[in-house]
């Protein structure tokens, strides 16, 4: 069913609002972030898009949504929060969506889960490792930590931190993709990569 375009402003506004008390509440720990005049890819899962909006309010990035109904839920807030957003996904408006991405990547710092916005959790789909390719800017991996938090109960435990908790961002070292080469060994690297930066995360 389509939600009425009022409730899609309704909703857009009031969400923000929540973000934005939600972020004043936490305690945030930064490590690593590269100045935000550095032109790269910052590599998050999708579980951790929350985690990830809520420390980067205002930072005037561009991120990659899903163009359905439920990703305008998402793309009228985070809009409302500073962000940029490019619609489409690999499935639905995907080549439309890689264009737009591909043109922001050379004028600002792009987000990009690459397991959503279905699935599997944890796994590297190739878009975001061509984006990098043809843009010839690097990937930074980011792996994030709530103290404490909602989980839910979807296919990539999406996670929800609670007001007044700890939220931990680790950045890692901007991972270059020049050549065919790199784009074959670039999964392996990258999951490498994300997998070390998440065991250096409080538990």
């Amino acid at each position: 069913m389509r939600i009425p375009s009022w409730m899609m402003r309704v909703e857009r506004k009031l969400a923000a609002r929540l973000f934005r008390l939600l972020a004043k509440s936490i305690k945030f720990e930064i490590i690593n972030k590269p100045d935000d005049s550095f032109l790269c890819i910052f590599m998050f899962w999708h579980r951790d898009m929350i985690p990830m909006t809520l420390h980067r309010i205002g930072s005037n990035a561009c991120v990659l949504v899903s163009p359905s109904q439920d990703g305008e839920l998402i793309a009228g807030p985070i809009e409302e929060l500073g962000f940029i957003t490019a619609r489409g996904s690999t499935t639905r408006q995907g080549s439309q969506a890689y264009r737009t991405v591909l043109r922001m990547a050379r004028e600002r710092q792009l987000g990009i889960t690459p397991d959503g916005p279905k699935g599997p959790s944890k796994v590297i789909q190739p878009g975001v490792i061509h984006i990098s390719y043809m843009a010839k800017v690097p990937i930074v991996p980011v792996a994030l930590h709530a103290s404490r938090e909602w989980v839910f109960n979807s296919w990539d435990r999406f996670r929800l931190p609670k007001p007044f908790c700890k939220l931990t961002a680790i950045y890692g070292e901007p991972h270059f993709v020049n050549s065919k080469a790199d784009m074959e060994s670039a999964p392996t690297q990258l999951k490498a990569m994300m997998q070390g930066l998440e065991a250096k995360l409080p538990t």
